[in-house]
């Protein structure tokens, strides 16, 4: 993990910590019931919804993902909802051919170190993926950026 140590003016400020990552962002549909929970503070129901769920057990099976050093498994998550209209040809699981579509979805944010190859992405992209409900996931990765934090000794 490249990082870089600040070390503040004397101002009394903390030293600060960047690396440069890659941030995987997956638009993920929940249950109405897991959205309004969430919404009101009722974190832990993310556990007990059965899709968001296996997204949890992606993150979990790739010690890659969310590797703050001294934390691991790092992710966000922001409420949401997704609009789209199947078309012909579609299967989708929500809505209809032809409908337009407003999905109770979940924004789940997590990284990457900026030097993971790219063989290692396409094995992490294919597990999102792979678990996804959609017929067509929407993932975005993006190009590195940098993440800062307090500056802290890593354990040996």
């Amino acid at each position: 993990m490249t990082a870089t140590m600040t070390t503040p003016p004397a101002t009394g400020a903390p030293a600060v910590r960047r690396r440069s990552v890659r941030a995987i962002r997956v638009y993920w549909p929940v249950s109405r019931r897991t959205l309004a929970a969430v919404g009101t503070g009722d974190i832990d129901v993310l556990r007990d919804d059965d899709s968001f769920a296996e997204l949890l057990r992606v993150l979990e099976s790739a010690p890659s993902l969310g590797d703050f050093g001294l934390y691991g498994d790092v992710f966000e998550v922001s409420i949401g909802a997704e609009g789209f209209t199947a078309r012909p040809g579609s299967a989708p699981v929500f809505g209809a051919v032809g409908g337009k579509s407003l999905s109770p979805t979940l924004t789940f944010t997590t990284y990457l170190d900026a030097r993971t190859d790219d063989e290692e992405i396409s094995r992490v992209l294919s597990l999102i993926v792979g678990a996804h409900p959609w017929e067509t996931p929407v993932v975005e990765l993006s190009a590195p950026l940098e993440l800062v934090s307090r500056a802290q000794a890593l354990p040996a």
